[in-house]
C-alpha cells in the first residue's frame, strides 16, 4: 500500500492550492462526539470529512471561510482517504472481517459512502475482504471448537452480512457432519439417555434446536445413543 507522509502530504499541497478557481464554503467545524479527537468539517450545509485538530490548523479550515476546489478535492480524495483505508486495514489486521463488518466499521467513523466504497473496493481487489474465505474458515473454527447444525451458521453468518448464496455453498463445501456432532452433544450432556424421563428428554431437545439442528437430525442421533446404551 502506497502511503503519503506527512511531509510529502504538505508539499503536494503547495503544487495544488493556487489563487482563483472555484472554490466551496465551510459552513460548520464540530467535535465529533465519538472520537473527540476528530472534527466534523461541513462544506456547504453538508458533512465533508473528518479531520484531527492539527490537520484543521494546518489547511487553515475556518468555519465561513471559502477553500478552493483543489484544496477541497486534495483532503478528501488523499489524506481522508488514506486515513479510512489504514482504519479499514488495522480493523481487520488482527481478526478476519466479512465486508459489511468493515463498513459498519467505517460508518462509525464517519467516513462519507464514496470513501467507503472506495476503501472496500481497495480490500477486495487485494483480498484483505473475501466474504466467501471468512465463511469457511468461521466454520471450520465453528466446528472444531463449538460445533452447531447448518442452520445455526446459516443464521449467525447472516448476522454478519455475509450474502444467503454465498453461505449456503460454503456450507455445502464444508465436511460438516450434523448428525456425528449431535451425537456427540448428547453424550456429553447425559451419561444415560435410557434412563431420562420425558421432561429431560424435551430440555435435551430444545438445546439441540437452539445449536441449528433439524428435528430428524436430533430424532435419528436419540435413536443411536439409546442403542449404544
Amino acid at each position: 500500500m502506497v502511503q503519503i507522509k506527512a511531509g510529502e502530504r504538505y508539499l503536494l499541497l503547495f503544487y495544488i492550492v493556487k489563487k482563483g478557481g472555484k472554490k466551496v464554503k465551510i459552513t460548520a467545524i464540530t467535535q465529533q462526539v465519538h472520537q473527540p479527537e476528530r472534527y466534523s468539517v461541513f462544506i456547504d450545509g453538508e458533512f465533508a470529512f473528518g479531520l484531527i485538530m492539527q490537520d484543521i490548523v494546518y489547511f487553515k479550515l475556518k468555519e465561513g471561510e471559502e477553500i478552493a476546489q483543489e484544496k477541497y478535492d486534495y483532503i478528501k480524495n488523499e489524506l481522508v482517504y488514506i486515513k479510512a483505508q489504514d482504519t479499514a486495514l488495522y480493523y481487520i489486521g488482527y481478526k478476519m472481517r466479512t465486508e459489511t463488518e468493515v463498513r459498519k466499521k467505517l460508518i462509525e467513523k464517519n467516513f462519507t459512502e464514496d470513501i467507503i466504497e472506495r476503501v472496500v473496493e481497495f480490500l477486495k481487489r487485494y483480498n484483505y475482504v473475501d466474504d466467501e474465505k471468512y465463511c469457511s474458515s468461521y466454520i471450520k473454527e465453528r466446528l472444531r471448537c463449538n460445533p452447531k447444525g447448518k442452520y445455526a451458521l446459516k443464521m449467525e453468518l447472516k448476522q454478519r452480512g455475509v450474502k444467503e448464496s454465498i453461505i449456503c455453498r460454503a456450507l455445502e463445501q464444508s465436511d460438516i457432519d450434523e448428525f456425528g456432532d449431535a451425537v456427540k452433544l448428547l453424550e456429553k450432556r447425559c451419561y444415560d439417555l435410557g434412563d431420562i424421563d420425558e421432561k429431560e428428554k424435551k430440555r435435551l431437545i430444545v438445546f439441540l434446536q437452539r445449536r441449528g439442528y433439524s428435528y430428524d437430525i436430533i430424532k435419528e442421533a436419540f435413536n443411536s445413543v439409546t442403542k449404544k446404551e
